[in-house]
């Protein structure tokens, strides 16, 4: 009896770890979607001052 229920609770922890498993993919699968649309969008920075001389 004792085999029985310990057979039934590592399938149980089993089958749990496998749905978990699955959860922990797709989120990994969309955190690296978010970092390639970061990676394809272009930063153009644009300075305005006028440049001075320092020693005249």
């Amino acid at each position: 009896m004792k085999k029985r229920m310990f057979f039934g609770f590592a399938c149980f922890v089993g089958f749990s770890l496998l749905i978990a498993w699955q959860f922990a993919v797709a989120e990994l699968a969309d955190l690296q979607k978010k970092d390639d649309t970061i990676k394809k969008e272009k930063t153009e920075l644009v300075s305005s001052q006028p440049e001075t001389v320092l020693f005249v």
